[in-house]
């Protein structure tokens, strides 16, 4: 074998294993977040997708929100989490935004009057 072609299967190797660990590490992330939003979301007497649908619409930088619902069933949830927006209060938001770590924001508006005089 050549040495180069050993060096580079070696390191091959060594970067698979890193990328493995990192999505293993991910997910375990990910599996804890959606622990926590499914426990705040059973606290609060709904669903996850009704929790994490209503903190969408509620947030103001949110202009439009897709679902993809698979049955008469999940449209039907889907649509209760219109009745939860306004039972999130202040706290309910802080919480959630607090497990996420990624609350929207919206950029700041530029008039085309302040863009035409730069």
């Amino acid at each position: 074998m050549q040495p180069g072609k050993e060096m580079r299967d070696n390191w091959n190797k060594e970067r698979s294993l890193s990328t493995e660990e990192a999505q293993a590490q991910k997910q375990l992330q990910q599996q804890k977040l959606s622990r926590e939003i499914a426990a705040l979301a059973e606290k609060n007497g709904c669903t996850l997708a009704q929790l994490v649908i209503a903190w969408c619409l509620k947030n103001d930088p949110v202009q439009c929100m897709l679902v993809g619902p698979t049955t008469i069933q999940e449209l039907t949830s889907y649509l209760q989490a219109l009745q939860l927006i306004p039972k999130l209060t202040t706290n309910v938001m802080n919480e959630l935004e607090k497990i996420l770590d990624n609350r929207p924001v919206r950029p700041p508006m530029i008039s085309t009057l302040a863009l035409n005089q730069r």
